[in-house]
């Protein structure tokens, strides 16, 4: 298909207006979304040719992604109101407290591996909301509390609420996991080290990083080895959370040997009617067996998935002026051994373990399937959006447009370094690593293979950046804010520093690995 600057521009700006409204009017990723679908549709009946049927399957791919995706969205949210309903995830935070003496390694402990494993089985903010006022109680300004675990989990995002923004960029590229996993897990890891570091130059200076970089050496290796083993393996959905579990273990091995594990003072006591540690656990180790069994054993999750999948076939589209959009058979999921089933079946025999040890109040259960079946909808819908946008851009022909506009724009040896903007930009305005996926997996894919470049590596370079940047992004700032009363812009101001320096630090991986490969 043949275009023009004229096509290059109007393929382009229905992304610049999603961009620009989040950006400048604040609109959130639905309502920007929806604008920019709207568009994005008229430009490609209008100057592209898409008829009905191109702009209408693309809308049912778009279905199907969401569906998939927000069924993970959902039990996340539901697990999460189910343990912190019941004041376990409070016990968990305030025993990891109480492991040192040492304020610095608290505070890496709850503002960096804590953090990472609440975001392999939440997410969504969850993470510094969660720790942020554990960090104040324990002395540290509201600014550094909120800056800190924005910090600290950045990393585990891809791989984290069970690999929904993994999975996003699976089903939006078509290609396999397997070919995936290896550098975005990589990368991934490498960010664990640089994750800890800031965190520690946040609660203690250079000082601090120069007196703590042995144990942030140590446990972000464990954690980063672990996350890869899991995904090679193609656990994925257990890659932040094996990740953060094994973050924990190491880092209390490490307190016991250093002899820092004195009782600390300042951590505060639970409440008598709160959980034991480990029945507070028990949720957590529940998901993981399960996850390990239903999707760890492959005949086991093959044989689940057939019973019952939501599938479709797409047909083959063409668009007037000739693009061509290949038929998909069998598109869509198995249902019960889905990720989302593993934490629903988990999130049943939780709430009843809780629920029988009183843990309770009553009509609990009720605000538990409002609060999380409230912004599981608001999320899924402003995924859709986003994701329809990009199906359409894809299904139109627009895509490839703007993908070889790139090629010719961007010089090869540069685009390491452009492909983790490109993430970083879409997460940031966005706040979701899964919605940069959506909206820009396949833009970096196409890009990639017309400038010869790997496209797994070049999209690791996309997941990575756009991991750690959506953790900065203002509606996440603000959500972290909420919680210590903070200064959102003083916050903001603190976090934009490092996140300059974490893109660039993924372009420099993105360039090793497109030169290795």
């Amino acid at each position: 298909m043949t275009y023009t600057t004229a096509d290059w521009l109007l393929a382009l700006l229905p992304v610049a207006l999603v961009l620009g409204l989040m950006v400048g009017r604040g609109w959130n990723s639905a309502k920007a979304g929806f604008t920019g679908l709207a568009l994005a549709m008229g430009v490609a009946w209008e100057r592209f040719g898409a008829g009905r049927d191109v702009l209408a399957w693309a809308q049912v791919k778009a279905l199907l992604l969401t569906a998939d995706v927000a069924l993970i969205i959902w039990a996340a949210l539901l697990l999460y109101y189910v343990v912190e309903r019941a004041g376990a995830l409070r016990v968990i935070a305030e025993a990891l407290a109480r492991l040192s003496a040492d304020p610095l390694i608290q505070g890496l402990l709850l503002a960096w591996v804590f953090t990472s494993f609440l975001q392999g089985v939440g997410g969504f903010g969850v993470p510094v909301a969660i720790v942020a006022p554990i960090l104040v109680g324990q002395g540290i300004d509201r600014t550094r509390a909120a800056v800190a675990p924005a910090l600290g989990h950045g990393w585990a995002v891809t791989y984290g609420s069970l690999a929904a923004s993994f999975l996003m960029l699976i089903r939006v590229t078509g290609l396999p996991g397997s070919e995936l996993a290896p550098p975005s897990a990589l990368m991934l890891g490498a960010l664990a080290y640089t994750s800890g570091l800031a965190v520690a130059h946040v609660l203690g200076g250079w000082q601090g990083v120069r007196r703590v970089w042995p144990y942030v050496l140590v446990v972000g290796s464990v954690m980063g080895s672990v996350q890869l083993a899991l995904t090679l393996g193609g656990l994925w959905s257990l890659g932040a959370i094996g990740g953060g579990i094994s973050g924990l273990i190491a880092s209390v091995l490490w307190i016991r040997r250093s002899g820092t594990n004195t009782t600390s003072k300042s951590a505060p006591s639970v409440a008598t009617n709160a959980p034991s540690t480990p029945l507070a656990l028990s949720g957590y180790a529940l998901l993981i067996s399960l996850a390990l069994i239903l999707r760890g054993i492959r005949p086991v999750k093959a044989f689940l998935n057939a019973q019952i999948a939501i599938s479709v076939d797409l047909p083959a589209t063409v668009t007037a002026r000739g693009w061509q959009s290949a038929a998909e058979i069998g598109a869509g999921f198995g249902l019960l051994a889905h990720p989302g089933m593993i934490i629903l079946y988990s999130c049943a025999a939780t709430y009843w373990l809780y629920r029988r040890a009183g843990l309770y109040a009553n009509g609990a259960e009720h605000d538990i399937l409002r609060q999380s079946g409230k912004r599981a909808a608001k999320a899924a819908l402003g995924v859709y959006m986003m994701v329809a946008l990009a199906a359409t851009l894809a299904r139109a022909g627009m895509m490839a447009v703007l993908a070889d506009g790139l090629s010719h724009a961007v010089p090869d040896g540069l685009y390491a370094f452009v492909a983790p903007l490109i993430g970083a930009l879409g997460a940031f305005i966005t706040g979701s690593n899964m919605n940069s996926n959506a909206v820009f997996g396949v833009l970096q894919r196409d890009t990639a293979q017309l400038l010869g470049l790997s496209v797994p590596v070049i999209l690791a370079g996309q997941t990575a950046a756009a991991a750690v940047i959506s953790v900065l992004s203002p509606t996440k700032v603000a959500v972290g804010c909420s919680t210590v009363n903070a200064d959102e812009g003083a916050v903001m101001r603190h976090l934009l520093g490092y996140g300059a320096l974490l893109i660039v630090f993924v372009g420099g991986m993105t360039w090793l690995g497109l030169w290795l490969a």
